[in-house]
């Protein structure tokens, strides 16, 4: 029972009833009445809907008059919060809980060295990394620093500050947590530091330290990256082959066996062992591929291996699962040959897979090292000139005059107009090419013909619209001399027109490359050099 002070009596209202008696008993005692207003119509689908009219009378009772037992307002408003005092109160308990770790003093002493440390005026680096070093040292808690999202800036400040056999020592003990740093967010920036400024020894200690970890790396987002620049440019051949082997099961995580070169090796002497080990480098590759982490020198390495042994079966699972990331293999000699291999042996449905990822970066491809061989190979085999012109040609006709300023968009144009021609082509580099000729059916003849009628027109448009940057250097020249060749009469005679407007001007001249006039400059330079010793040893012979 609870009393409620009305009016000046009491009146008790009983707890046990239900809301909705108590709030009926309520109005039939406060003279509040309810009007029901009914809605005319069809009675089957029309609801009745009741609508309450509250009088002033009864607002004003709900008012402050009312009064609960305990002599307080039954409407009461809550207080507003104090935000600045809200956020500092969090401020100090995040500072208590810091204050907890036992690293806490530590870490703010090493914060305030840092800022000096940072600072360019400074110019004792290397007396306050050794004074970090030991801070970290005589505490032993350089492993809690180094993965810290905040003490990870001071150990790579320390890196490239110090000494070098500070550096050597500092970058020693890190080698024990080297494989948690290449998969942590804030460490693994000081494993490249590591590979920026370490010796050839610690980059050598370096990739040992990262042995037995090898497939888990090459699946992890960060670590991808440090495994790819780990084998490029820090691992000696023999570390490369033991990283390989790492792909051929769990065999070779602990041990290593330097008999063992290629994924040949590995089954060579037992060859009931093939079908297992093949099995592993598969699950191995599709782990990396469905991760989407493709793009590593390593793992195009295995890749390149795996498809040179495995059977005609297990093929066509794998080039399905490469078809829509080419791409990202043609990034390294041996990811473009394993990409080359994929397209010969793919279904005619994998091949236009393969041409649609293409589409997209076909002008990055053409003007890359590698990715132009893969290209001119593309154009070589495929049976489809009119998808070849679609896809390709007319991809790549916008930007003609950014291909022809590179050596690799010269030769695709090259090969587009004088395929096979000794001398643009070097006679391994076509032998090489051919090769693709016996994964097509169409007459190799036939196809070129087909592709130069295609594309003869739109390539002499694009000169005659701009017939001076084909004229621009000797190499653009010979390309140009190539496509005159080729032209048909009608054709020939445009372009004909047009650069002999531009040969005929007074004003023309043949600009030289930029990266001769650097080479002649430096020949100057070191004759010069060469004379003036001579003249100088002259001297001293005469005296």
């Amino acid at each position: 029972m609870v009393k409620v002070e009305k009016h000046g009596f009491d009146e008790a209202i009983n707890e046990d009833e239900s809301p909705k008696k108590k709030v009926l008993k309520f109005d039939q005692e406060n003279g509040i009445t309810i009007k029901k207003k009914k809605i005319t119509g069809d009675t089957k689908h029309s609801k009745s809907t009741s609508k309450i009219k509250t009088s002033k009378h009864f607002i004003n009772k709900l008012g402050p008059t009312k009064k609960l037992a305990n002599n307080n307002y039954a409407p009461t408003k809550e207080e507003k919060t104090d935000w600045r005092k809200f956020k500092q109160d969090k401020k100090e308990l995040k500072l208590k809980r810091k204050k907890v770790k036992d690293s806490y003093e530590i870490c703010v002493e090493a914060k305030k060295i840092y800022e000096k440390l940072n600072n360019r005026r400074t110019e004792s680096k290397a007396e306050l990394v050794e004074k970090l070093y030991n801070l970290f040292i005589a505490n032993d808690i350089l492993n809690k620093m180094v993965m810290a999202h905040d003490s990870s800036r001071i150990i790579q400040s320390m890196l490239k500050h110090a000494t070098p056999s500070l550096r050597e020592e500092l970058s020693n003990r890190l080698l024990l947590w080297v494989a948690d740093m290449a998969v942590s967010k804030y460490a693994h920036h000081c494993v490249l530091r590591i590979f920026n400024y370490g010796s050839p020894t610690i980059k050598t200690k370096l990739v040992d330290a990262l042995m037995g970890n090898i497939v888990k790396l090459a699946c992890h987002n960060i670590s991808s990256k440090i495994l790819d620049l780990a084998y490029l440019t820090a691992a000696n051949p023999k570390q490369k082959a033991y990283m390989r082997q790492e792909f051929y099961g769990d065999l070779y995580k602990k041990s290593k066996d330097d008999s063992i070169k290629t994924l040949a090796d590995a089954y060579k002497d037992v060859n009931n062992m093939k079908a297992s080990i093949l099995g592993a480098v598969k699950s191995n590759l599709e782990h990396v591929i469905n991760k989407k982490l493709i793009d590593n020198s390593l793992v195009h390495a295995v890749l390149l291996e795996y498809l040179k042994e495995c059977d005609e079966d297990k093929m066509e699972e794998i080039v399905t699962m490469c078809a829509t990331i080419v791409p990202l293999i043609l990034t390294t000699k041996d990811g473009c040959q394993a990409a080359i291999l994929c397209f010969y042996k793919s279904s005619t449905k994998n091949r236009r897979a393969i041409l649609k990822s293409m589409k997209e970066h076909l002008v990055k491809i053409c003007t890359h090292e590698h990715g132009h061989i893969f290209a001119i190979t593309v154009l070589n085999a495929l049976d489809d000139t009119k998808a070849l012109k679609k896809i390709i040609y007319d991809t790549l006709h916008p930007h003609l005059e950014t291909l022809m300023a590179t050596q690799g968009g010269r030769k695709v144009i090259e090969w587009f107009v004088t395929p096979g021609d000794t001398n643009c082509f070097h006679p391994a580099f076509i032998a090489e090419i051919e090769e693709g000729l016996k994964f097509s059916k169409k007459d190799k003849e036939t196809r070129r013909k087909e592709i130069l009628e295609q594309i003869e027109e739109p390539l002499a448009i694009s000169i005659t619209k701009n017939a001076e940057f084909w004229l621009s250097n000797k190499h653009i020249g010979l390309v140009t001399a190539g496509i005159l060749e080729k032209l048909s009469y009608a054709n020939f005679s445009k372009v004909a027109i047009c650069l002999t407007k531009v040969i005929a001007d007074s004003t023309w001249t043949v600009n030289a490359p930029v990266e001769l006039k650097d080479k002649s400059k430096k020949s100057i330079d070191t004759e010069e050099i060469i004379e003036e010793s001579t003249k100088r040893l002259q001297k001293t012979q005469a005296a």
